[in-house]
């Protein structure tokens, strides 16, 4: 049986930013303090027409190629999660695979969209199928283009920023990887969402706005204060993990105040954890694969050498997904 470990990560990030002090005078909302004090987000980055999520994917797939010299030939498998894709069909990934040269190869590529929960989901979908020794080296890439699904002229739009991440997994002798839980709820499925889909597809869904993003009910708070601290202890019980075990938990980059509060209910440092929201916006599918890059680049994933690191993401529908690796 073969173990799958993180060998490399990059990012793509639009060069348009946009400050809270421009979407308050774009909108006529005023989300400060609040926005940058508890919600963690100042700026936002937003894609130009250019920037496809297929192109911030391939962007964000090379430089990870690129760290480690890897040639796109050598990549099996390409997974792309998003819930913004560029087309409902054909898949992203496809794409993907053609504009890294992963063609040449014949590497298969699909998509998957569990939102937001993606990034935990991916990774752990890319290491079970290392462990079938199906594949050796699997690119999984989270990429998120919402800005391009906003009206612009809601105040809780100041949340979403465009941006992509990805991330490397090979086979291994040791773990690695060491396993996941998850949990979902579709009885939220109708609170927030892009609804246009089959059966909705006509002039009637576009004048009730169905393309756009849409936030019918708010989700509470609770949702991750308490889905987020019982999905850790689950995942350290499952597997005869302790909390001396974790090196670091990356988030679901949605809320500063959340991810402070379940560090507190963990009883864990908050150095033992990596946000991003100040720098990049959220994200989405993409964010915790940002942050395990910026982290990288800050030298914090080298100091938990043996130590565990979490992916812990929630998308809505509602998704949550917890997925441990030991970094070696």
């Amino acid at each position: 049986m073969k173990y799958a470990k993180i060998i490399s990560s990059g990012m793509y990030v639009p060069q348009r930013i946009m400050t809270n002090a421009e979407f308050e005078k774009l909108t006529m909302f005023t989300i400060d303090p609040y926005f940058s004090e508890t919600i963690g987000i100042n700026h936002r980055h937003v894609s130009e027409d250019w920037e496809t999520p297929t192109y911030m994917a391939a962007e964000a797939a090379k430089k990870a190629l690129e760290r480690i010299g890897m040639k796109p030939e050598e990549i099996d498998l390409v997974i792309v999660g998003t819930d913004t894709p560029e087309s409902i069909s054909p898949p992203d990934a496809a794409r993907v695979q053609y504009l890294i040269g992963a063609h040449k190869a014949e590497a298969m590529a699909f998509n998957v969209n569990a939102s937001c929960a993606n990034g935990a989901l991916l990774v752990d979908i890319a290491a079970r199928y290392i462990a079938l020794g199906d594949y050796r080296n699997v690119l999984v890439i989270g990429t998120y283009a919402m800005t391009k699904f906003l009206s612009w002229k809601y105040s809780w739009e100041a949340l979403f920023s465009d941006g992509a991440g990805a991330l490397i997994l090979t086979a291994s002798d040791e773990p690695g990887y060491i396993g996941s839980v998850a949990r979902a709820d579709g009885s939220w499925w109708q609170n927030w969402g892009i609804y246009m889909g089959a059966g909705t597809m006509n002039l009637q869904g576009f004048e009730r706005g169905l393309h756009k993003l849409d936030l019918r009910a708010a989700y509470p708070a609770t949702v991750n204060e308490e889905g987020w601290p019982l999905l850790i202890n689950k995942l350290l019980d499952k597997y005869n993990l302790t909390k001396d075990d974790i090196g670091m938990i990356l988030f679901t980059q949605v809320r500063k105040k959340t991810i402070e509060k379940v560090m507190e209910t963990l009883g864990l440092p908050l150095e033992k954890t990596h946000m991003v929201m100040h720098k990049y916006g959220y994200t989405g599918s993409a964010c915790v694969y940002m942050a395990y890059d910026d982290a990288f680049d800050e030298g914090k994933i080298e100091k938990i050498k043996g130590k565990v690191l979490i992916f812990l993401t929630s998308g809505v529908g509602f998704q949550q997904v917890a997925t441990a690796f030991r970094i070696i």
